[in-house]
């Protein structure tokens, strides 16, 4: 008997000291269910399926929130306000963390097999260099000229500026024509329309590139009356109703009026410089009932906004594309511009394409090349979401890159002619990614250029190194 009560007791204390190590093992024994996380309150079927207002893809509703900004996972609730002419809505959605690596849906660290991305973007800044002033057929030239160079140089994409800043680089109902191009589309001719054909006709793809909330220094190019100042620049209101309204009907207008291959959006939403921004819109938000912090709702806006674009590329034709390129560290863009990349990539119904701006040398003291490259691939991604890296050819030659942080990392690009070709080779080595893009078309011809503290014959050499390894 008294080896039976021993056995009891050790069976007794081993029981103890199982559940007081793992919680969950006792929480599940006497509560009959298989989930051991209880900080999550799914909503119900019937609720999911009345929600009908909700443009997030495949949302959990929870009935938790987080006062602060902290970063860490908050669960978000549907609020609809209104603050003089801007209707402002919050749907139910959890926010994906910065620094979350468990994946809600299904994602891949498996090889790239679609074909390799190899593109460049063709900036407002050398549209308006090659079409302003000049007669149809000299901008016919020109944008051939940009066309028959990508060919030649190996390049299979075009990412072609169609919106800087409020504006239209094609024929549009909704913005007003650039002016460098308001001549051009005068005289019947419209840029885009003949590049997507010049692209076409060479087997390059053309994609869209819109920068979606900038206005730029001019105030009268705003097309709704949602905007606010940063740093003598405006910009569209993200929490706006108008102001999003205003951007999907400029999206939806280059869809399906154009056979481009895809639409992107780059690395502006918020401004960097949010100390004079006013708060109005947010105190509503809360005076109204809402619980998030300002951070994370000023990333619902965002994520608001990319989730419709993408759905309403996607509802026009089939094939289409919409690709966001972010910064290229991920903390800048959770916590500066607020733009919740993990969430958009770990997800479905975002986007169709990441190309973070990966604009560092293989000797910057943080976030050397391949260390930046690796934490992109690292990050849980949707296996419908392709990783693209974009590749700095505008640093090439360049005698000191200021932020890099060591005298070695401020010298590499004037010291060395092989980091274009090393990136792209290193990009290649990771069967991850799915390709490049080069910023930006004119460095490809660097002797034409007149930049003050660079190496123009380090840069030729460059561009020269790097097309030697251009086609796979």
């Amino acid at each position: 008997m008294k080896r039976v009560s021993m056995i009891v007791a050790y069976l007794l204390i081993l029981t103890f000291a199982v559940t007081a190590c793992y919680p969950s093992l006792w929480f599940v024994s006497n509560s009959g269910s298989d989930k051991s996380d209880t900080s999550q309150t799914t909503q119900s079927s019937e609720t999911a399926a009345s929600d009908s207002s909700s443009v997030f893809p495949e949302s959990t509703v929870t009935e938790e929130s987080s006062e602060t900004d902290s970063g860490t996972d908050t669960q978000l609730s549907t609020t609809q306000t209104t603050s003089g002419t801007s209707s402002v809505t919050t749907i139910t959605k959890p926010t994906t963390s910065k620094k979350s690596t468990n994946s809600a849906t299904t994602t891949t660290t498996k090889p790239d097999t679609g074909k390799e991305m190899r593109a460049v973007w063709v900036s407002y800044i050398e549209l308006n260099s090659m079409l302003n002033g000049k007669t149809v057929a000299q901008a016919k030239a020109a944008i051939d000229g940009v066309m028959v160079n990508c060919k030649a140089y190996g390049l299979n994409a075009v990412i072609f500026h169609v919106r800087a800043n409020s504006d239209a680089y094609y024929k549009s109902k909704v913005f007003s024509p650039a002016a460098s191009v308001k001549n051009l589309l005068n005289a019947g001719f419209d840029p885009l329309a003949y590049a997507v054909e010049a692209a076409h006709s060479r087997g390059l793809e053309l994609h869209a590139w819109v920068n979606p909330y900038r206005i730029g220094t001019n105030k009268s190019f705003a097309k709704c009356n949602d905007y606010f100042e940063s740093d003598g620049r405006y910009y569209y209101n993200p929490a706006s109703d108008d102001a999003q309204k205003l951007i999907i009907s400029g999206v939806d207008e280059i869809v399906r009026n154009y056979k481009t291959d895809g639409v992107q959006f780059d690395d502006y939403f918020y401004p960097s410089n949010l100390k004079n921004l006013p708060n109005d819109d947010y105190n509503k938000y809360k005076s109204d009932g809402g619980k998030m912090s300002v951070g994370d709702w000023r990333r619902t806006n965002v994520s608001k906004l990319i989730a419709t674009v993408y759905k309403k590329v996607h509802s026009i034709r089939s094939g289409c594309v919409f690709g966001v390129s972010p910064r290229g560290v991920q903390d800048q863009n959770y916590d500066v511009v607020y733009a919740d990349v993990a969430l958009w990539m770990k997800e479905k119904g975002y986007i169709d394409y990441i190309c973070p701006q990966v604009y560092f040398g293989f000797l910057h003291k943080t976030q050397a090349f391949d260390k930046n490259v690796d934490s992109w691939i690292a990050m849980p991604r949707h296996s419908s979401v392709r990783l693209y890296i974009g590749l700095a050819l505008h640093k090439i030659g360049i005698l000191n890159d200021q932020y890099a942080g060591t005298n070695a990392g401020k010298a590499e690009w004037a010291q060395h002619n092989d980091i274009m070709k090393r990136s792209l080779l290193s990009v290649r080595s990771k069967p991850e990614c799915g390709g490049v893009m080069f910023f930006s078309y004119r460095y490809f011809t660097p002797a034409s250029l007149t930049q003050s503290s660079w190496s123009r014959d380090v840069a030729i050499h460059e561009v020269e190194n790097l097309l030697t390894v251009m086609k796979p």
